[in-house]
C-alpha cells in the first residue's frame, strides 16, 4: 500500500497501533472512546476493512488469536517497521502538505443568493446553533481531559476544531445579522459589465506585470 494512498482512518488505525497491538473490536471502542469519530466516519466494518488492507499491504501483521468464552475469536495485530515507517511519512504529509478539502457548506454558500434572504437567514441560523453546541460540548470535554492531566500535544486537533468553530460562529453572527436586518444587498440584479470589468482588470493587471518585469529585467554589459 503506497503511503499517499493511506486513509484518515488507516492513520487513525496505525496510530492506535503504534502504541499496543490491538484486535479490531479494541481499534473500534478506543477511536469511539476518544473521541476520533468526529474527525472520520467509522464503524466497526470500516475497521475490519482497513486492518485487512494494512496487512495486505505489509503495514501489519499478527501477533496471535484469543477467545474469551463462546465469543468468536479475536485476532491481535501489531504495527511493523514498514507500518511505523509509512504512519510517519503520511502524518508528516498530513501536517504540511496542501490538502483542498470541497465541503458542501460551500458549495451552498455560493449558491445562495437563488433562495431568498429569509430562507438563507433561517438555514444559516440552524447551522449556527447547532455549531454552538458542538463548540460547547467540545470545548467541555477538552477542558475535562487537561483538568485531568492530559498533556496540550495530544489534544491539538481539538483546540484547532474549537479556534475555527468559534471563527465560523462570529462569521455566522455577521452575516445572519446582516441578513435579517435587510444591510446584505440580496435583491438587485447582476452587474451586467461585471465580467467586462473583470477582463479589463486583469489585462491591466498583466500589462503591470509585463511592464515591471522588464524594467527590472538585467541590461547587458558591453
Amino acid at each position: 500500500m503506497a503511503t499517499r494512498e493511506l486513509s484518515a482512518v488507516a492513520v487513525l488505525l496505525l496510530a492506535l497501533l503504534h502504541e499496543q497491538p490491538m484486535h479490531p473490536y479494541q481499534l473500534h471502542q478506543a477511536l469511539v472512546e476518544r473521541g476520533d469519530t468526529r474527525l472520520v466516519r467509522v464503524n466497526a466494518g470500516a475497521v475490519y476493512h482497513g486492518i485487512e488492507r494494512l496487512e495486505q499491504g505489509g503495514l501489519v501483521e499478527v501477533v496471535g488469536t484469543d477467545r474469551d468464552g463462546r465469543r468468536p475469536e479475536r485476532t491481535t495485530y501489531r504495527l511493523t517497521d514498514a507500518g511505523r515507517a509509512a504512519f510517519a511519512v503520511r502524518l508528516r504529509s498530513l501536517l504540511g502538505d496542501e490538502h483542498p478539502p470541497y465541503p458542501l457548506f460551500s458549495v451552498g454558500l455560493a449558491e445562495a443568493d437563488e433562495l431568498p434572504a429569509a430562507d438563507v437567514a433561517y438555514e444559516l441560523r440552524r447551522r449556527r446553533e447547532r455549531e454552538e453546541t458542538r463548540r460547547a460540548e467540545l470545548t467541555a470535554r477538552h477542558a475535562f481531559a487537561r483538568a485531568n492531566g492530559l498533556p496540550r500535544r495530544y489534544a491539538l486537533d481539538v483546540e484547532r476544531d474549537v479556534a475555527l468553530m468559534a471563527t465560523e460562529i462570529a462569521w455566522l453572527d455577521t452575516t445572519i445579522g446582516e441578513l435579517e436586518r435587510g444591510e446584505l444587498d440580496w435583491d438587485s440584479p447582476f452587474p451586467a459589465d461585471y465580467k467586462a470589468r473583470k477582463a479589463a482588470a486583469r489585462s491591466e493587471a498583466a500589462a503591470d506585470q509585463h511592464h515591471t518585469s522588464s524594467t527590472t529585467e538585467p541590461k547587458d554589459t558591453p
